[in-house]
């Protein structure tokens, strides 16, 4: 069983931009004379199922974080 709390587990992400923002940007960057290859459409839909995935990741790491009951934290958080 995994002893870490919920707030452990967040911090302890590595960040990353969604992969569907990046996505979106470079295709908004193209000349709008540009047709999507089929290619394109194929990297699309498989960058857009990774998304979908992180943020279902984040959603139940928000939901345990919640459940999570309060306890002292043995740190001080920078700025304080």
């Amino acid at each position: 069983m995994n002893c870490e709390t919920p707030l452990a587990i967040l911090t302890g992400e590595t960040e990353r931009v969604n992969p569907a923002i990046l996505l979106a940007e470079e295709f908004m960057r193209r000349d709008a004379a540009d047709l999507l290859s089929a290619e394109d459409v194929d990297r699309a839909e498989e960058v857009l199922k990774e998304g979908r995935m992180e943020i279902e990741t984040i959603r139940l790491q928000i939901a345990a974080f919640v459940r999570s009951s309060p306890s002292p934290s043995i740190q001080t958080p920078t700025g304080f």
